[in-house]
């Protein structure tokens, strides 16, 4: 494979090219992999530019981590929020936005799970994130009519679930995961 060509003149890659290679890389080969010379080889531009943007490989990785926040727990509260006030209708438009696999990344967060793994920042922001996303669901199980505890273990019942289909790589067939939808969410969410 040949090197890119380093790119001349006063040409410079934005600082959201650099966090979206960063991202791409941590997802395809982990966070050893986000070293700020291999960014600049794979972008064509010399390390100096990254300092255009980035005063260290820490900042980039803070900022990294801030991408992942609003990225992947925004569209949590984005489906709740569209699908208007009835708890049930909030469910499905979580479990659709999880099976359509668009506003959240499920490989970004896998990748921040591993890196969550060797790093007490990262370990911190995937705590706070799932403590988030679990207490959202906890109101929508409310919303659903169960009492404040029963919805907290609803929640992290649904949360833990979908955790683990992502942990454990297990691919299925979109029409196959469609079908079983239903019985999905009666067993997760039965009835108050």
């Amino acid at each position: 494979m040949t090197k890119p060509a380093k790119k001349k003149g006063n040409f410079k890659v934005s600082r959201e090219e650099w966090l979206d290679l960063a991202r791409k890389t941590l997802i395809r080969s982990g966070i050893d992999a986000v070293k700020v010379e291999r960014l600049a080889n794979k972008l064509g531009v010399t390390r100096g530019g990254f300092y255009w943007f980035f005063k260290s490989r820490q900042e980039l990785l803070d900022a990294l981590l801030d991408d992942w926040k609003v990225a992947n727990t925004l569209p949590f509260y984005d489906a709740v929020e569209k699908a208007g006030p009835d708890g049930k209708d909030q469910l499905d438009a979580i479990v659709g936005m999880y099976l359509e696999e668009k506003e959240f990344n499920p490989a970004y967060d896998s990748a921040m799970r591993d890196w969550a793994r060797t790093s007490q920042k990262a370990r911190r922001a995937v705590e706070e994130a799932d403590d988030s996303r679990i207490g959202l669901l906890t109101d929508v199980f409310k919303r659903m009519g169960y009492e404040p505890e029963e919805a907290f273990i609803r929640a992290r019942v649904a949360y833990f679930h979908q955790v683990g289909y992502y942990a454990l790589g297990f691919k299925e067939d979109k029409k196959i995961r469609e079908h079983y939808l239903p019985l999905y969410t009666k067993i997760l969410a039965g009835s108050p």
